[in-house]
């Protein structure tokens, strides 16, 4: 049954005034972009004054099976013959305001997870292990993890859920994230040199990240990673909130340790030893597991259950997802894609992961800029060369801006090109492949590598 009716969009609104309104109306949420669109959504209107909502030029696909329009501007959407809702306000505080008061209506349990890498990749092994008992809802699939992202995604969700497993990210304010989602376990995957705009520190990243824990109830549970940059901050932030701390890691005190020996990947516990497999797994993935695992233990999920739903996790796109594509005129290559983000410590990993697992492969290497490192970003590019020589690939090729200060830095190790952009890159690609290559891609995802992927993985080059 749909949630939303005209009576619960004037208490959430507040001031709003709505306009033809039928008897018994209702919706199943909203939607401010038209990539998401589901039959019966209400659209938000993008207005002059604001980048969030609907273009008018999209409205002819979308008008016949929407439910309402919201918009500032009322009487431009009265011609659609649709229900129309007039706010006061903006279209930023209508989303946020939407979100906290369906919020109000949720009584199953809410999953927050923030870090500055794997996020995601924790975000979609929680929904596999939850969705395979319980029902279960979560804003993975658009990739909006903002506060208006997350909030209209939270629009649709089902008040009759067991649980909302909700990723986000610093856009808009951690603070004001925590006041719309109000976790009752909130994860902390690590803290990487990521976001450094404006003069900011790696410290005060840790900071800003813990204050997704701002509106949780005291005796709510913080799963936090042991191995991460000032995690004493983290853990600070989440004792003065009262808050059940339950840690992840390598170390022997971890709440949840990893162990991966002897070609075998286990986690410990409550002491006691749980073997995943015997395949090979890259460290930051099994972080990301002991993460999922640490709200698994603490909700009463049977641990067995959940390692079974990950022993066939299929990575995300973007992020570590692997395939076979064929190149004409080149033949197949193997590429691992980890196009759609990079900070220093994913990076590190991923490269990692991906020597361990191909060691006796010809391997060739594609890196893009890793953005908003800070003022230290020259020396986190350069630092890439000790990954790099550790794994030691036949080929690396780099494409970016920052990114070519590591070309001095291996040239004398390894074949190493350099391309000024995605474009020149993907003109080359064939001389640069053979066949049977295994490819690793990896950049910020304004790096724009993720073109490279598609077209590979659509075997368009």
């Amino acid at each position: 049954m749909n949630f939303w009716n005209e009576e619960k969009l004037k208490e959430a609104l507040q001031t709003a005034k709505t306009y033809n309104f039928p008897e018994n109306w209702s919706s199943n949420g909203l939607i401010i972009w038209q990539g998401n669109f589901e039959y019966g959504n209400m659209i938000l209107a993008r207005s002059d004054a604001s980048q969030k909502g609907v273009l008018l030029e999209n409205f002819p696909n979308l008008i016949k099976d929407c439910s309402a329009i919201l918009s500032v501007n009322a009487t431009k959407y009265f011609k659609y013959n649709k229900p129309v809702v007039e706010l006061v306000g903006s279209n930023s505080d209508a989303i946020i305001k939407l979100a906290r008061y369906i919020r109000k209506f949720f009584t199953g349990k809410v999953i927050g997870i923030t870090g500055s890498s794997g996020k995601s990749t924790t975000t979609q092994m929680l929904v596999d292990i939850f969705s395979s008992k319980y029902k279960t809802d979560s804003n993975i699939e658009s990739k909006a993890n903002t506060s208006w992202g997350l909030s209209w995604n939270m629009t649709r969700f089902g008040v009759n859920d067991d649980y909302w497993i909700i990723e986000t990210s610093l856009g808009g304010g951690m603070s004001r994230n925590s006041a719309i989602v109000k976790p009752d376990y909130a994860i902390i995957t690590n803290v990487a040199p990521v976001h450094l705009t404006g003069g900011m520190q790696l410290e005060d990243i840790a900071e800003e990240k813990s204050r997704i824990f701002h509106s949780m109830k005291e005796g709510a549970v913080a799963v936090i990673y042991s191995g991460m940059k000032y995690f004493e901050t983290v853990k600070n932030a989440a004792e003065f909130k009262g808050l059940k701390i339950v840690t992840f890691g390598e170390n022997e005190t971890d709440d949840i340790r990893i162990i991966s020996e002897n070609n075998e990947n286990k986690f410990v516990i409550n002491g006691t030893t749980y073997l995943l497999n015997a395949e090979s797994v890259g460290k930051h993935i099994l972080l990301d597991m002991a993460a999922a695992l640490g709200v698994v233990k603490e909700d009463g999920f049977p641990i067995e259950d959940a390692l079974e739903v990950l022993r066939h996790f299929k990575t995300l796109e973007g992020r570590g997802e692997e395939f076979e594509a064929f190149v004409e005129g080149v033949g197949t290559v193997n590429v691992t894609d980890e196009s759609y983000n990079a900070n220093p410590l994913s990076m590190n990993a991923a490269i990692t992961a991906f020597g361990e697992k191909y060691a006796d492969k010809n391997k060739v290497v594609i890196l893009g800029d890793m953005a908003e490192c800070g003022v230290d970003s020259e020396k986190y590019h350069k630092e890439l060369a000790i990954p790099l020589c550790k794994i030691n690939p036949q080929k690396v090729l780099l494409c970016g801006t920052e990114i070519k200060v590591l070309q001095d830095e291996i040239s004398d190790k390894f074949e190493t090109k350099y391309y000024e952009s995605v474009g020149n890159l993907m003109d080359s690609i064939k001389s640069e492949l053979c066949d049977g290559d295994y490819v690793f891609l990896k950049s910020s995802h304004s790096g724009n590598l993720y073109k490279l992927a598609e077209k590979l993985k659509n075997s368009t080059i």
